[in-house]
Formats: structure tokens, sequence, C-alpha cells
């Protein structure tokens, strides 16, 4: 379905997802072609557009950090269990995430670097 962001600096905003660099692998089973996502990552906002995402989908989240600060992109279950996430981006770079989307459900993703995810840097993508 659609991926809706989360973000703020202060408050929260609405924004999408930015890709990531690196990869810890996916979930299993049989996973369809792979398609890139492209997502930039600011100071405390992801954005990009996910399109429809279904069950079974390989997703690459290509991440660029056109922000000031360092940044992550990590993905996690409907039951918070990671599926995948890359290393910390340096301002001015990139990195790359891939995950297989094996059920329906809503899935978060996060920058886990300091204390962004508290100043509202997630976004929430729905699968099915």
């Amino acid at each position: 379905m659609r991926l809706v962001l989360r973000s703020c600096a202060l408050a929260v905003a609405f924004a999408s997802v930015v890709v990531a660099c690196g990869s810890d692998g996916g979930s299993g089973g049989e996973a369809g072609p792979v398609r890139t996502i492209e997502i930039t990552a600011t100071e405390y906002a992801f954005n990009g557009d996910p399109g429809v995402i279904d069950p079974g989908d390989t997703i690459e989240f290509a991440v660029e950090n056109v922000g000031q600060l360092e940044h992550s992109l990590e993905v996690l279950s409907s039951q918070g269990r990671s599926l995948g996430k890359t290393e910390r981006i340096p301002a001015g770079s990139s990195a790359a995430v891939t995950v297989t989307f094996d059920d329906d459900g809503v899935y978060r993703l996060i920058c886990d670097v300091d204390d962004h995810l508290s100043r509202g840097q997630s976004a929430s993508i729905t699968v099915g």
C-alpha cells in the first residue's frame, strides 16, 4: 500500500522514506524481484515515495543523507523485530538496505542514531 512517514525537528510532520547503505539482509521466504525505493534523510525526517508494497516484495531502500548530521535507516516488523538496517550514513553519503516483506502489516522505518527517533525520525509503511 502506501508509505507514510512521520518526522519532526521539534514537532511532528509527515514525510516519506529515504534509502540507506549496507544490508543486514531481510526476512526469509521466497523473494520476489528487487525493487529500489529512493529515500532521503534530513534532520529528523525521511522523504520518498514507496508506492505500493505487496507481501513477498523485496525492496532495496537506497538512502541518501542530505542533512548535516549522521543518519541511519532500520526496518522494523509490526512486532518491532529488526529486519535490516544500514550503518550510520555521514552527511553527503548514501547507503542501502534490502528487505523482503513476507506478510501484510504496518512496518516502521526508524533512524536509531542518538535521539533522532525521539525527535520523530520515523515512518510507517503498509504492506498489503
